[in-house]
């Protein structure tokens, strides 16, 4: 009899997953490059703002245009601004990212200096950052993982829409931190490419596109141990093998130090005093430590709630915190948990490790821990992290939504993502009207953090330079007033600012009360003896005091005129005007000799003085004794 089959099962096959977006990839790049420009579209008719005139606008190099760029690849960043301020380097380790800046020179050879055509190009610039985001996550990095593509999109939408990229896109000199995340993107791209290919021009675009990104800014120094971390993770490499293929881009690190301190020295911890480059200067270690791991907690904060935006948190908007605040071991155990899953996402070989490092590690970065980075903490710093954050949260979107019927997941994602687009949209186009010029960053920024020093240093100056600009001497008079309250607080926060202290002297000038003028620069002079710009402020005050002794010689307030001029004499000892005129009171007083010896101080400085003959003639003739 014959046995009787059994019939075998077939084998259970996974069921693909369901995409959430289903429409073609070149579709996704045509909605990414659409959001990303209409975000940013009514920043093209911005003027220069903040550090663009450090950096563009009063940098001599730029201005050469192509004959600069030689000396931007061998100088500090901030080397033309300090040769024009007499000031030494003022940033610990120095600044060397000279590729933003010789775009900065090629484009004022090109067009000149128009601020519309550089926002123009920083908005292409930040649009080929976001693609090629996307080009990365959905064609390398999350390729293989369930819902890869629909996590990239995610991710990368999430990225281009963040408000706290405004400063970034719509502050010019922040290109350098564009252009530093687009090469970190093409050496991924290019170093996959190769391990796959084996093709030698992907090698060499991969360790060109690394020493760029270095060249851009020094956050790609983190690739020394994401390089390897992503070869092990996405190859399956490995530990000695990811170690072993990121040698040779190590070698690019190793030439690019030898670039940098061949061009700008050894990398050094500088002892800044002023406490606007040395936030910490006041705290204890404990307080310092503290206040550093309560910022890590404000930016995790931040990415999540970017509102309000500022451009600036120095001293003193931030104060130091200690230990025995409850939000500084809140942060540490929000950071305690990102580190554990990642680490523990490394462990199972997971790929999505890699954006927890490439947040952390590009965090740690701006922390202070190692490096004081001139301020305690700013939107632009957290750019890059910002990219890692994105990646995890959309990744966090998908899995929970990954239960759910394929309708109502697609109409829950969308609406978010919809609502998303609508609220960041309406805070980053507002963001950018604020980031129009100085005057509107300014204005509007001292009031969301008006305990910076800086902020109200800012204020206060545009509101002097307004009332120069203001024919009408009450409504002038009125806008300097408004200044100096901004000044006042600025100088009563830190006490040694001497931004502060020169624009109160300068609004004072304004207001024709050369004494308090003088007060404000004497200060200076005590703080900074060697101020550039003093000699000119006090040259200056010379001229007013001239006009003010006149003026109470006038109205026959004899010993007042003669304290004008004399206090005008310490100011500017060298003005002839001051002594022809002291010594003129002293002839009407008929104290000859007080007269002769201001008009003999004409003849030291300016023996061709008008009437300066007359003047002496006048004088009864000295008698021998």
């Amino acid at each position: 009899m014959a046995k009787k089959k059994i019939p075998v099962q077939p084998a259970s096959q996974k069921k693909p997953v369901q995409s959430i977006f289903k429409f073609p990839y070149k579709v996704k790049f045509a909605l990414l490059f659409i959001v990303t420009l209409c975000f940013y579209a009514n920043s093209f008719r911005n003027e220069y703002a903040l550090d663009d005139e450090a950096v563009i606008q009063r940098n001599e190099y730029v201005q050469k245009g192509f004959s600069g760029i030689g000396k931007i690849l061998s100088s500090d960043a901030y080397d033309s601004y300090y040769k024009q301020n007499n000031a030494n380097q003022k940033l610990s380790g120095g600044r060397y990212r000279p590729l933003s800046i010789v775009l900065f020179a090629v484009e004022h050879q090109l067009w000149g200096e128009s601020p519309h055509k550089r926002h123009a190009v920083n908005i292409l610039l930040y649009i080929l950052c976001v693609l090629s985001i996307f080009y990365f996550l959905r064609n390398y990095l999350l390729r293989t993982i369930p819902y890869g593509e629909d996590i990239a999109f995610i991710a990368t939408l999430l990225f281009a829409i963040h408000p706290l990229h405004t400063e970034v896109v719509a502050n010019i000199k922040s290109s350098d931190e564009i252009l530093s995340l687009i090469f970190i993107m093409l050496t991924f791209i290019f170093s996959i490419n190769y391990l796959e290919k084996k093709k030698i021009t992907t090698f060499i675009c991969g360790m060109a596109s690394l020493f760029l990104a270095l060249l851009a800014k020094e956050y790609a120094l983190t690739l020394v141990f994401l390089m390897p971390l992503l070869f092990r993770l996405h190859s399956n490499r490995s530990a000695r093998k990811a170690i072993l293929s990121s040698l040779p881009y190590v070698g690019v690190v190793v030439l690019y130090f030898i670039v940098r301190i061949g061009s700008i020295g050894f990398p050094h911890q500088h002892t800044e005093l002023d406490i606007l480059n040395n936030p910490y200067l006041l705290a204890t270690p404990l307080q310092k430590l503290a206040t550093e791991i309560f910022i890590l907690g404000k930016y995790l904060w931040m990415l999540f709630v970017p509102f309000p935006l500022a451009y600036d948190y120095g001293f003193a908007q931030i104060p130091y915190y200690s230990f025995a605040s409850p939000v500084v071991w809140l942060s540490i155990l929000l950071y305690g948990v990102i580190i554990y899953g990642a680490l523990n996402l490394l462990k199972k070989k997971n790929v999505l490790a890699f954006p927890l490092f490439f947040f952390l590690l590009n965090l740690f970065m701006v922390s202070n821990f190692i490096l004081n980075i001139g301020t305690t903490m700013g939107e632009r710093l957290v750019f890059h992290s910002s990219l890692g954050f994105a990646i995890s949260i959309s990744w966090g979107i998908v899995f929970l939504v990954k239960g759910m019927p394929l309708q109502r997941r697609n109409l829950v994602v969308s609406g978010l993502l919809i609502v998303l687009v609508i609220f960041c949209g309406m805070e980053t186009i507002r963001r950018n009207k604020d980031w129009k010029s100085n005057y509107t960053l300014f204005m509007k920024d001292v009031n969301t953090v008006p305990n910076s020093v800086k902020a109200n240093d800012n204020a206060g100056a545009q509101y002097i330079n307004l009332s120069e600009v203001t024919k009408d001497t009450l409504r002038s008079d009125s806008i300097a007033h408004v200044g100096l309250k901004y000044l006042f607080k600025a100088i009563r926060i830190d006490d040694s600012d001497i931004d502060g202290y020169l624009n109160i002297g300068i609004a004072y000038c304004q207001l024709i009360n050369p004494d308090s003028a003088k007060w404000a620069w004497d200060r200076v002079r005590h703080i900074y003896p060697a101020h550039p710009n003093l000699p000119g402020y006090y040259s200056l005050l010379g001229q007013i005091f001239t006009y003010t002794g006149n003026k109470f010689a006038k109205q026959g307030n004899i010993p007042q005129a003669v304290h004008e001029f004399e206090t005008g004499i310490q100011c500017a000892p060298e003005n002839p005007d001051l002594w022809i005129n002291l010594g003129g009171t002293f002839f009407n007083l008929n104290q000859y000799d007080s007269a002769r010896n201001a008009w003999t101080k004409v003849v030291q400085i300016n023996p061709n003085y008008p009437n300066l003959a007359n003047y002496l003639a006048m004088l009864p003739k000295q008698t021998a004794n």
